[in-house]
C-alpha cells in the first residue's frame, strides 16, 4: 500500500514485500492499525526520497518474513523501518505499538532520520538458531529518544559468532566506509527481558580493528530494568563460546546510569568466562566488547 492514512483497518500484506510505504512524495500516518504477511517490511518511512515525516501509534505490526518465519536466516522481515541513507530525511513517533513475529527487527531507524520510541512492546521469537534478531535498532547517525518500551526475547542460539540485542545502537566506519557513528541519544526508563544482550551500544571504527572511537559518543543509557534468566547465547565471544551482557558499551563518553541489572543471563561465571555446561562470556556491563560481531540491519 503506498502512504496515506491507515487508520484502524486490517491490511493483510501476505504476498507483498512491504505493508505501507511513505516517502516525501507520499505522506501520512498510522494509527491503530493491524498490519501483517509482509516478507520484508510491515511499514517502511524512506527519507532517501526527499523529507518525509509520518507517525506509527496505536498499532499491532506482526508475522513480518517468510513463511513460516524461519527465513533461513533472510536478513530482512522488519516490522517499522525508518531509514534515510541518502540525502532525505525522515522522523516521527512511534508510540503504544505491540510489535511481534518479526524475521530480523523489530523497530529500527537509520541515517538521517529522528524519531521518538516510546511505549512500545516488541517481542523477539528467541532464543531461535535461525537469526540473531534485535528489538529496536538505531543506526548510522540515527537521532532518537528510546523511553519506556519493553523489548524481550531477540536471543540467538546458533553459528556465526553474533548475538542477539533487545536494544540496539550502531554506527561507524567498522560497518561501512563512511557511515557515521550515531551519537547523542537518550535510552531511558525501558524494560529489556531475556536477550542476550540488553541494551548494546556499538560504535567502531575501522575495520579490521573495529575499537571505540576517539569521537564523544555521548550515548545515555539510565533508569532501564534489564534482566535475563538464562544461558542460551552459543557463539556470540567465540565459535564454541557464548556472548550475554546487560549492557554492552563500544563508545566515548557514553554514560550509564543507575540500570537495574538482574539475572543468571548476566551473572559472570564463578571461575572462568567460557566454562561450564553453557560456556559463555557473561556480565552485567562490558565496556569495550569490541572484538564482537553485531548482526545489524542496514
Amino acid at each position: 500500500m503506498l502512504g496515506g492514512d491507515v487508520n484502524n483497518v486490517t491490511l493483510d500484506a501476505t504476498g507483498c514485500n512491504i505493508g505501507v510505504y511513505y516517502n516525501g512524495s507520499i505522506p501520512g500516518n498510522v494509527t491503530g492499525a493491524n498490519i501483517f504477511g509482509a516478507n520484508y517490511f510491515g511499514v517502511v518511512v524512506n527519507g532517501d526520497v526527499g523529507a518525509v515525516s509520518v507517525n506509527v501509534t496505536g498499532s499491532t505490526i506482526h508475522d513480518i518474513g517468510e513463511t513460516p518465519l524461519t527465513g533461513q536466516g533472510d536478513q530482512h522481515g522488519n516490522a517499522i523501518y525508518y531509514r534515510a541513507l541518502a540525502s532525505g530525511t525522515a522522523s516521527g513517533i512511534i508510540s503504544g505499538n505491540t510489535v511481534m513475529n518479526y524475521q530480523k527487527g523489530g523497530i529500527i531507524a537509520n541515517g538521517s532520520v529522528s524519531v521518538t520510541i516510546e511505549n512500545n512492546v516488541v517481542t523477539g521469537q528467541g532464543p531461535v538458531s535461525w537469526i540473531a534478531q534485535n528489538g529496536i535498532q538505531l543506526g548510522y547517525g540515527a537521532k532518537a529518544t528510546v523511553t519506556g518500551n519493553t523489548s524481550s526475547a531477540n536471543a540467538y542460539t546458533g553459528a556465526g559468532l553474533v548475538s542477539s540485542a533487545g536494544i540496539l545502537v550502531v554506527g561507524g566506519p567498522c560497518f561501512g566506509v563512511g557511515l557515521p557513528y550515531t551519537v547523542g541519544l537518550d535510552i531511558t526508563r525501558n524494560t529489556v527481558t531475556n536477550n542476550d544482550v540488553g541494551v548494546w551500544l556499538f560504535n567502531a571504527d575501522a575495520a579490521p580493528a573495529c575499537n571505540a572511537p576517539t569521537t564523544k559518543t555521548n550515548n545515555t543509557v539510565k533508569f532501564n530494568f534489564i534482566s535475563n534468566g538464562a544461558v542460551t547465547n552459543t557463539t556470540g565471544d567465540s565459535a564454541t563460546c557464548g556472548y550475554q551482557a546487560g549492557i554492552a558499551d563500544v563508545g566515548h563518553k557514553d554514560q550509564l546510569v543507575n540500570n537495574q541489572i538482574s539475572g543468571f543471563g548476566y551473572t559472570p561465571t564463578v571461575g572462568a568466562d567460557c566454562t561450564g555446561p553453557n560456556p559463555a562470556f557473561l556480565r552485567f556491563v562490558d565496556a569495550d566488547p569490541s572484538a564482537r560481531a553485531v548482526s545489524s540491519n542496514k
